[in-house]
């Protein structure tokens, strides 16, 4: 596990091993794809989920491996953390991923299954300095503060889910596709003996 900074927020990664990563990248391209407007998304009948498939069993499992030590490192009281929604994105060359959040989700993750560098995943928030209505700035200014994860294949990341973020433009001839999975924790959850209660996902 590396633990590090986003925004001043802890964020983990974690890399599944590269003999394992090339059958991943086969499964996901077996996948059916619809076009979104600004790139391609896993086709979901049914509310599909993507850990409930076969294919893509032994990649959750690690998952949640990992997620038992973000559980441990954070000091959760509860069972454990288990993925309640998961799916798949496509990025063609030019193609991007929009600004948005993850609702009702504790936890989100991200697995990059391929792609080239200079893409990133960006995740942004408002400079504390400028949210009020004093801003001594010019009108070009930009008064948010960012990171940028680069992406690398066979990465796993646990980030906060409230936060904004959104890819650039994959710059590359080859696709860039990564996995999401929210989270959320499951069975007794317990805050300092007060509160209590069972939580079943």
């Amino acid at each position: 596990m590396d633990k590090g900074s986003m925004l001043g927020i802890p964020i983990y990664r974690f890399y599944y091993p590269p003999k394992k990563r090339d059958k991943v990248r086969e499964n996901i391209y077996d996948l059916n794809w619809k076009r979104n407007p600004q790139n391609w998304m896993w086709d979901r009948s049914d509310n599909e989920k993507l850990h409930d498939l076969p294919a893509f069993k032994e990649l959750f499992e690690w998952f949640g491996e990992c997620l038992n030590e973000v559980k441990k490192d954070l000091n959760l009281t509860c069972d454990s953390l288990s993925i309640v929604n998961s799916w798949a994105n496509l990025n063609q060359k030019g193609q991007s991923f929009h600004d948005h959040v993850h609702p009702n989700a504790f936890m989100s993750s991200n697995y990059y299954v391929c792609g080239g560098e200079g893409s990133h995943t960006v995740w942004h928030i408002k400079n504390p300095y400028f949210e009020n209505n004093i801003l001594p700035l010019d009108y070009e200014s930009d008064i948010e503060i960012k990171h940028y994860e680069p992406t690398e294949p066979g990465k796993f990341i646990v980030f906060p889910p409230h936060i904004y973020h959104y890819s650039t433009d994959n710059i590359n001839d080859s696709d860039r596709i990564t996995i999401a999975a929210n989270i959320f924790p499951n069975g007794s959850i317990n805050y300092g003996s007060v509160s209590r209660f069972n939580i079943s996902v």
